[in-house]
């Protein structure tokens, strides 16, 4: 851990240390594990137990459309971690399992606890959570539009403390181009095939990463989307990157490339994870130029008009210092803001300069 790192719990979460968490979320690539190694550095107890029941695609479609499946098994299993233990705290993310009995069992054992809820995906695909907006505390979203819809608060999408840009190497090799891991969905391939045509045409380097979740969703989207039916070869893989080799790759990589689904605003984790470290973005979403403290130089915004790779957006250096970018989405001003129920407040740039 840095000497950065270390400055940033002890400043933002130390007023939390010994505080009980339950956390109750879907295992989602590295994001949780970020969380509780966050709370494990600033000694806060967290347990956490898996709102999907059962792994994989089968238990993520449950939980998607058939929630009341999931709602019994995951409601005994937080009553049999009540019998254990109390707590300050029922952090919940998703939330695909809510039940009206597991928020009642809860606060009955727990009546000064606060419950707060954070979706990272938008309303339109949390309808199961939105029932339950009111049982808690605090709502936040990651999605700009949809804390404006249902007047709830808007909070970022968080990067953990290996995306510091302090940890670094001054003289880390940047010898990939343009960079896309992420999740086949929506208009992706359509996009993805697009740079990939652009990057070759141009002679730049582009390491493409589509994960599909089952050999099913692959029959199914094969059959349905014809861009996805182009995707080029070797792209398409049915295991995740690991978060090791992904930091490797962004590590290594120029400028991110980003497809944003269409029905969201929410800045995805590439987008904030490139930007942190040092990296430029492509991405199809305007909303990041909102961000005061995103220099704009780093970014570039297209869509499926584009005919063209910018290459000295592309080759040229990062402008700026990214602790800035860092600062305002590390996982320790995200819980911070949750853990104190406020709304979200980004650290200004002079507070950034004064104390590092």
């Amino acid at each position: 851990m840095t000497k950065g790192t270390d400055m940033d719990i002890q400043d933002q979460l130390k007023q939390f240390k010994g505080k009980r968490v339950l956390l109750l979320a879907p295992q989602f690539f590295h994001y949780i594990d970020e969380i509780r190694d966050a709370m494990k550095a600033a000694e806060i107890d967290c347990d956490f137990l898996d709102e999907r029941p059962l792994p994989g695609f089968t238990g993520k479609a449950i939980a998607r459309y058939l929630p009341m499946i999931n709602e019994r098994q995951v409601a005994k299993n937080v009553d049999d971690q009540l019998t254990a233990k109390s707590y300050d705290y029922l952090l919940v993310i998703k939330g695909e399992s809510l039940s009206t009995k597991l928020l009642a069992d809860f606060k009955q054992e727990n009546p000064n606890a606060k419950l707060v809820l954070f979706l990272w995906d938008s309303v339109a695909n949390s309808k199961h959570a939105e029932a339950f907006f009111d049982q808690f505390d605090m709502v936040y979203t990651f999605d700009a539009n949809d804390a404006a819809t249902y007047k709830i608060e808007f909070l970022p999408l968080f990067v953990g403390s290996q995306f510091d840009p302090r940890l670094i190497d001054q003289d880390q090799q940047q010898d990939i181009d343009l960079a896309f891991i992420g999740t086949v969905h929506s208009n992706r391939s359509e996009l993805l095939n697009l740079v990939e045509k652009l990057a070759a045409s141009a002679h730049l380097s582009f390491y493409d990463f589509r994960y599909v979740q089952s050999k099913l969703v692959y029959a199914v989207r094969y059959l349905q989307d014809r861009a996805f039916r182009k995707s080029p070869a070797g792209t398409v893989h049915f295991n995740k990157i690991s978060a090791e080799a992904m930091l490797k790759t962004l590590r290594r990589t120029r400028t991110i490339v980003d497809v944003t689904h269409p029905k969201q605003t929410g800045l995805t984790g590439r987008v904030i994870e490139g930007l942190s470290m040092g990296r430029k973005v492509l991405t199809t979403n305007s909303k990041v130029l909102d961000y005061d403290f995103i220099n704009k130089e780093n970014v570039q915004i297209f869509d499926e008009k584009l005919t063209n790779l910018d290459e000295d957006f592309i080759m040229k250096p990062y402008v700026g210092d990214p602790l800035m970018v860092y600062k305002n989405f590390s996982v320790y001003k995200w819980l911070e803001t949750v853990l104190t129920g406020t709304a979200y407040v980004p650290v200004d740039h002079r507070s950034v300069v004064e104390k590092d």
